[in-house]
């Protein structure tokens, strides 16, 4: 059985069959007996053979039937309200590739239906209806114009000589945004014009603006918009900066009081929201509250609170003084209002935290594990307050995908904290993760060689091991309590592994030893030293002789051998440190090579601390570099600089004509 998602139902177009539309007629009949509703979709090609189908059923059950065609989702939420229906039915699947569909519905008020009115609806697709069979209903198309005029007699011939340009990414918004920006002045161009159902959304529109930014740079407007397949999202680009829905909600907020229009001092986000956001409207004396995912979920919040205003970084905002949903077109036109008024660039003060967002494939059991794990709450609430980010782990509501969005005061600091949780998520949904699981693995372990009561040591102590059965951890190996050992990994001959360690996949270790608080990734390790709180990898290579300090950052793609590196040291990529000792709190540029070896013999390089080495720069042995003292990129380094001195070693770059 098909369920409401997020937004809607929503599958492949091909499962809205006759069966299912003739279901869902009758579960509609049963809910809200026999009613008249307005039928619209996008521009998908199955989107036809739905509207086909469910006319049919809905005239068999005697309702009436209006039909509005190709328009956008928030057009048909409009009419639902201005023209007195009992119910609007959109059928679309949104942002989703052309080869899914959906349906949305909308009540007499023009707003998404209750959550308490979808489950009725589910509940009665699973009941074997009969029907109320009677007087045959109707069928008749419908004109859309009031919509155009009542855009028009809001914002009149404000826009008027405003260079705009627009993707409406193949979709239905193709409809209505010519007419409405040509009959409020505006000079329009665009992109993905054509109602083209089998490219909808692929490449283009609100989830992918680089065709619409591509295209600013050569169109000269003064604002571009980017709209979704059914037009209840909007993306804004302004001078080469996309503007996404936490900017515009925060736009439309100031705009608003700017010009006394914001009766509620109140605006509604979501859990997804970004911080920046709501401090920033605490600044202006806005509170900020925040909703589930989900515009109809906003939409209730903002009917609790008062809110004129609310919306989703998705780019669905709600402008409740002018509209029950979504509208993307609406809000477009607002913030083009804001554009040639005032300037946006004057208004938006807004400083986002970064955002790292990822996302993992999730069948309907490890949605189940996912909900109904504890430790995994726990693990990310961790995370959170080890790492000093705000974490979002959820469940797709429009996709079979479970998000991860990390955002801090760094992106880096974002970034490994989502590589932490994804890996851990990874793990957990794939396998039964924990003290117990592992030991419940180990029934079935590949691992001959060794014995049960082996990894139950490590276990008992406190050690997650998540898959014993990809994991091979040799005789005479320690590791410390708290220590997370994820899938493949080989750790052999005398490693020591502190506490708190997480080893994430595919590293081989052998002879290492690993300080307390290390996080070590994709890294091959022979006879190497690691100092606690450091991180490692991924794809590192640790040699013979190898000694990381404290607090070091060996990063993707770096090679150390026989060398000393003080604590706090950075080599974040694409580097060779051979034969060096390399003094505290150095920076060593991506790139970077230490020349150890002439042919006959290996010679060693000494760096001061708190060095600064640029990138691709070679430090040809032997060497000494004072304290403090910055080499400039590019430089290839043959003698030795004295401490807090500037050094830059460059040939003189020659431009000629061609020959």
């Amino acid at each position: 059985m098909l369920k409401f998602g997020t937004d809607g139902i929503r599958a492949r177009g091909d499962l809205f069959d006759d069966q299912f539309l003739g279901r869902f007629a009758k579960a509609i009949q049963k809910i809200y007996g026999t009613i008249t509703l307005i039928i619209a979709r996008d521009t998908r090609v199955s989107g036809e053979p739905i509207e086909r189908g469910l006319s049919k059923h809905f005239k068999a059950l005697g309702m009436g039937v209006r039909l509005a065609g190709v328009i956008p989702t928030p057009t048909l939420a409009f009419l639902t309200k201005s023209s007195g229906c009992d119910l609007g039915i959109m059928i679309s699947a949104s942002h989703n590739p052309p080869e899914y569909n959906g349906l949305k519905l909308f009540s007499g008020q023009g707003a998404k239906i209750s959550l308490a009115d979808e489950k009725e609806i589910e509940h009665a697709l699973n009941e074997d209806l009969k029907g109320s069979y009677g007087v045959e209903g109707w069928v008749e198309s419908m004109s859309t114009d009031s919509y155009v005029g009542y855009l028009q007699g809001i914002f009149g011939n404000r826009l008027k000589g405003l260079k705009v340009a627009v993707d409406t990414c193949y979709g239905s918004t193709f409809s209505v945004v010519p007419a409405v920006f040509g009959e409020l002045g505006a000079q329009l161009s665009g992109i993905n014009l054509d109602p083209d159902g089998s490219k909808i959304n692929v490449e283009c529109g609100a989830t992918h603006v680089e065709q619409l930014l591509e295209y600013c740079k050569e169109s000269e407007c003064d604002v571009a918009f980017a709209y979704d397949g059914d037009g209840d999202r909007v993306i804004a680009i302004i001078d080469g900066k996309v503007l996404t829905g936490d900017d515009v909600i925060y736009l439309i907020a100031r705009y608003f009081k700017l010009k006394g229009m914001l009766k509620s001092k109140t605006v509604v986000g979501t859990i997804m929201s970004n911080v920046g956001l709501e401090r920033a409207l605490e600044d202006k004396g806005i509170a900020f509250l925040r909703a589930d995912v989900g515009d109809k979920y906003v939409y209730e919040e903002m009917v609790k609170s008062g809110a004129q205003i609310g919306g989703e970084d998705s780019g669905h905002v709600i402008l409740k003084d002018y509209a029950e949903t979504g509208d993307g077109l609406l809000t477009s036109l607002f913030i083009a209002c804001i554009q040639k008024e005032i300037g946006v660039s004057n208004l938006l003060d807004m400083a986002k935290y970064p955002v790292k967002e990822d996302s993992l494939s999730l069948s309907p059991e490890q949605r189940e594990r996912f909900v109904n794990t504890p430790k995994i709450g726990a693990f990310i609430e961790e995370i959170s307050l080890k790492c000093g980010v705000r974490v979002v782990v959820r469940p797709s509501g429009t996709e079979p995908k479970l998000r991860i969005m990390v955002e801090g005061e760094t992106y880096e600091k974002a970034k490994e904290s989502a590589l932490k949780i994804k890996d851990y998520l990874s793990a957990e949904l794939s396998n039964n993760v924990g003290l117990e699981s592992t030991k419940e693995a180990l029934k079935g372990s590949q691992n001959t060689s060794y014995e049960k009561e082996d990894y139950s040591k490590f276990t008992n102590n406190g050690v997650v091991i998540i898959d014993a059965n990809t994991t091979f951890i040799a005789r005479g190996v320690k590791i410390g309590r708290g220590t997370t050992i994820y899938p493949f990994n080989y750790i052999a001959g005398d490693t020591v592994i502190g506490q708190g360690v997480n080893v994430f996949s595919y590293c081989d270790l052998t002879d290492t030893v690993i300080g307390d608080g290390v996080d070590i990734r994709s890294t091959y390790s022979l006879q190497a030293t690691i100092g606690e709180r450091s991180t490692v990898g991924p794809f590192a290579t640790l040699r013979k002789g190898a000694t990381i300090g404290k607090g070091c950052r060996i990063g993707d793609y770096v090679e150390v051998k026989n060398s000393v590196l003080g604590d706090g040291v950075k080599a974040s990529h694409l580097t060779y440190v051979g034969d060096a000792d390399v003094g505290a709190r150095t920076n060593v540029g991506c790139g970077t090579v230490f020349a150890n070896y002439n042919g006959k013999l290996k010679r060693r390089t000494e760096v001061g601390e708190g060095v600064f080495i640029g990138c691709n720069t070679n430090l040809i042995a032997p060497l000494k570099i004072g304290d403090g003292s910055y080499i400039a990129g590019g430089s290839t380094i043959t003698e030795d600089i004295p401490s807090g001195k500037f050094s830059i070693a460059r040939p003189i770059q020659k431009t000629m004509d061609k020959r």
